[in-house]
């Protein structure tokens, strides 16, 4: 059975056709028109009549309903922050480029982190904060720097080049701490 799905590109918003087949979830996918390769859980869904009910009709067969799924949200008008629990810290991120790293003096770093090994580097990830229109603000993370010691989003590493759009309670496992990426809700209700 071919099982077409339509994905949208993080970056460039081209909408493509893939396959879908089991681990699908765990691959990179690069997109054919802006060339850049993201990990399918960056790509949005696109709305696919695929979800049909049937329901028997008056002449003895079946009517077909479908109904479109559009697994993609709104618009996001908030801005994000990094949570390191384990610290007590939290980051306010602000739109453009945010520096994730080591604590140190000779640190560019806008959120430094204190660490007690220096496996983290001084400047060690970038989440940069673009306002798209009809999109809200994106988050990407990406690595600062070619050689860093291994960073992982959620269980997929991050090689340097990548550029990974970041979603609410996404974690962020640095060398010497694990972050939580959080978009908060301005319609939630305060208990």
């Amino acid at each position: 059975m071919n099982n077409i799905l339509k994905i949208g590109c993080p970056v460039c918003g081209s909408v493509l056709s893939v396959q879908s087949q089991p681990g699908i979830e765990s691959k990179s996918v690069t997109c054919p028109v802006c060339k850049n390769k993201s990990p399918f859980s960056a790509f949005r869904r696109i709305a696919s009549k695929e979800e049909r009910t049937e329901y028997p009709n008056s002449k003895g067969g079946y009517t077909k309903e479908e109904t479109e799924t559009n697994i993609d949200k709104g618009p996001n008008y908030t801005l994000g922050k990094l949570v390191i629990p384990t610290l007590g810290l939290s980051f306010q991120l602000k739109p453009g480029k945010n520096i994730i790293g080591r604590k140190a003096s000779a640190s560019s770093a806008t959120c430094q982190v204190p660490c007690e090994t220096k496996r983290m580097s001084r400047e060690h990830l970038v989440i940069e904060i673009k306002k798209v229109p009809e999109k809200g603000f994106v988050h990407y993370a990406s690595l600062y720097k070619e050689k860093v010691n291994p960073t992982f989003i959620g269980q997929n590493k991050l090689e340097y080049g990548d550029c990974v759009i970041l979603h609410h309670r996404d974690i962020i496992r640095l060398p010497d701490v694990e972050a939580r990426f959080e978009i908060p809700d301005n319609e939630a209700t305060d208990i």
